[in-house]
């Protein structure tokens, strides 16, 4: 959470281009919206995100991901970074 009181997650499948997600949910009086910030291609920015996400006082958000990068589709994975 950061100091807004936003939530980040990621999506292990799903999204734009079918690799997964990181997101979003930002609070409102009646519920929360939800922002895509990252779809994941699977190829050299990586797919299938997990784990924990980290986020520094800058508002940049890391993470990893279980395949992609030069490992390609059945190996591999990147560490990544996000700015929204």
């Amino acid at each position: 959470m950061d100091k807004d009181g936003n939530l980040y997650g990621t999506t292990i499948s799903g999204g734009p281009n079918g690799s997964g997600t990181v997101y979003k949910l930002t609070p409102l009086e009646t519920g929360w919206t939800q922002t895509i910030l990252y779809g994941f291609s699977g190829r050299m920015d990586g797919g299938g995100p997990g784990g924990t996400l980290l986020l520094d006082k800058a508002g940049h958000i890391y993470g990893v991901t279980g395949y992609g990068g030069k490992g390609g589709q059945e190996f591999g994975g990147v560490i990544s970074e996000i700015t929204p």
